[in-house]
């Protein structure tokens, strides 16, 4: 086969796994993404290379950049640089992992051992980009049936993880079949077209079954009325020009029609007061005479005295002064060092009712990953939020307990970017939350894909942990998702709107939350021995060469 060719079909493989991604909407397309690019390692295979590795690497490559660039170009609306680095970079992962696949596939005899082989490989990368300071975990290719999760109510035992290994094993298996029927050997195509057939089709009966048995079993014991907020605040125009009390008279605007006494919970979108405000003032209850700065929360002390019952989850963007250095305070005197936050907090009659801050930072935009290494790209950093430079975070999953009707109930917060993160949203649910909220602010990316999948990402944490979520967005799509998945309210991009509905907590813990992102852990352990396998069938090939 030509050359020209095997990009050809690499660019296929690109191509079938772009227009299964959103706005393109044809997931199911992802069965067979990953089969033209075996087919490239079949034919490098039989020419009998002696440079493997680079080879594969350099045959997938185009495949994997066209894959990335349909489904996150609008990376590059906020920053071209950035834009390209999300596209060129994680492609080029991508394609390691192939290529060492591809090398290992050379060395390894047994054929049954090479999808296990490429699965382990591919959710362990799943995995690292789901961990590391690098982290971009965005094309998981589990999180392509966010727009069908009726389809994967099984995620409440394997995560979407689970949604990777299952497309890879169908591509192979599919991949097998053509095989099959390319050399005519009837009883392998009848093998593979059944096991085929029931490999797609068996998990999703059961997710149908299991839509179906948690739709009956929700507990509505508790319910909570929430109202969600929409500002639509241009985040070029008007974020950072008009002042905090002038952002609380638009949330005031919108929610006070809505509010009454039987009223639980607002929700409003990360920054949604944009400009720095102490954390420990806010914590202590005691905020500075300014009132452009600190106004605002004057008119959250008059909401909880006109509605006592009332709690409210507000985007903040905080700064602490520290006696210390650490590795992400900014020094400002002699022995006195800023830190600021990404932060949410929850206010009720009494005040200040908690905080959490973002533990999972945007790479580039809110932390520079490995500065030892990327420091000389430290110019390229992108300012979102008014603050260029790294975070503070924090170490672990807080909840705020708040009061509905009498009854306590746990709400857990994710942070824009930390709702693409399944265990990590898993382990608010873990802390005890009995609902769970996302604030975000996607208006950055303009009316693009990228608002549209940030919130479908929502509908798998909301079946993976059986929560009901609760979506403010200041731009994009803001929601209210039930424990299936089902978007119950939705709201339009560029929409100014407030929305109330009745949501309940939840008690019951999946094996998912229980347990985390076990299906990545026993693929690093399998990589672990495969790569040894490789090496060792290696060292006995060489040595009965040479004898």
């Amino acid at each position: 086969m030509k050359w020209y060719r095997l990009l050809l079909l690499s660019i296929l493989g690109g191509l079938l796994f772009g227009v299964a991604w959103y706005p393109y909407g044809l997931p199911f397309l992802v069965f067979f993404g990953l089969i033209p690019f075996i087919f490239v390692s079949d034919h490098l295979l039989r020419k009998g290379s002696k440079v493997a590795f680079w080879k594969g690497f350099i045959f997938s490559y185009p495949g994997f950049v066209v894959w990335n660039a349909i489904t996150t170009y609008w990376v590059s609306y906020v920053s071209i640089p950035g834009g390209l680095f999300a596209v060129l970079v994680n492609a080029l992962l991508m394609s390691l992992v192939f290529a060492l696949w591809h090398a290992c596939r050379k060395r390894l005899s047994k054929e049954w051992i090479h999808p296990i082989a490429f699965a382990s490989f591919w959710i362990s990368f799943e995995y690292l980009h789901l961990n590391w300071e690098l982290t971009w975990p965005w094309l998981n290719i589990g999180n392509v049936f966010a727009v069908c999760p009726q389809v994967v109510q099984w995620y409440s035992v394997t995560g979407a993880l689970g949604g990777t290994l299952w497309v890879i094993a169908v591509n192979f298996l599919l991949y097998y079949l053509i095989r099959a029927l390319v050399s005519k050997e009837k009883k392998k195509i009848w093998s593979f077209a059944i096991s085929s057939f029931l490999l797609l089709f068996i998990p999703m009966l059961i997710s149908g079954i299991q839509y179906k048995s948690c739709q009956k079993h929700i507990d509505k014991s508790t319910p909570i009325n929430v109202v969600v907020v929409q500002p639509n605040t241009d985040n070029f125009e008007e974020e950072f020009v008009m002042t905090n009390l002038q952002h609380a008279q638009r949330v005031d605007s919108l929610i006070s029609p809505l509010l009454s006494n039987e009223t639980n919970l607002v929700v409003c979108p990360e920054d949604v007061f944009p400009h720095t405000v102490s954390l420990k003032s806010m914590v202590a209850n005691q905020r500075p005479p300014s009132p452009s700065m600190y106004g605002c929360f004057l008119w959250v002390d008059s909401m909880m005295k006109d509605y006592p019952h009332l709690n409210m989850l507000i985007g903040l963007s905080t700064f602490d002064i520290l006696d210390h250095p650490t590795p992400t305070a900014t020094k400002i005197g002699p022995m006195t060092y800023g830190q600021h936050y990404n932060t949410v907090m929850c206010f009720n009659a009494n005040g200040y009712n908690g905080h959490y801050h973002k533990s999972r930072l945007v790479p580039g935009t809110e932390a520079f990953p490995y500065p030892q290494v990327f420091g000389f790209l430290s110019d390229l950093m992108v300012e979102l939020g008014g603050f260029n430079g790294t975070l503070g975070r924090d170490t672990s999953q807080r909840v705020f307990t708040i009061d509905v009707n009498g009854e306590p109930v746990k709400v857990g917060t994710a942070i824009c970017y930390e709702s693409i993160y399944g265990e990590l949203v898993s382990n608010f649910a873990k802390a005890g939350a009995n609902l769970l909220t996302v604030i975000t602010n996607d208006s950055w990316w303009g009316d693009s894909p990228g608002h549209f999948q940030h919130y479908e990402m929502s509908r798998l944490r909301a079946v993976e942990t059986r929560r009901y979520v609760v979506r403010s967005a200041n731009g994009g799509n803001s929601a209210v998702i039930s424990p299936t998945g089902d978007a119950l309210i939705t709201t339009d991009y560029g929409t100014r709107i407030a929305l109330k509905s009745i949501v309940y907590a939840q008690n019951h813990i999946t094996f998912y939350t229980k347990h985390g992102d076990y299906i990545a852990r026993i693929a690093v352990d399998l990589m672990v021995l495969i790569l040894l396998l490789t090496i060792v069938e290696s060292v006995v090939r060489r040595i009965r060469n040479r004898s």
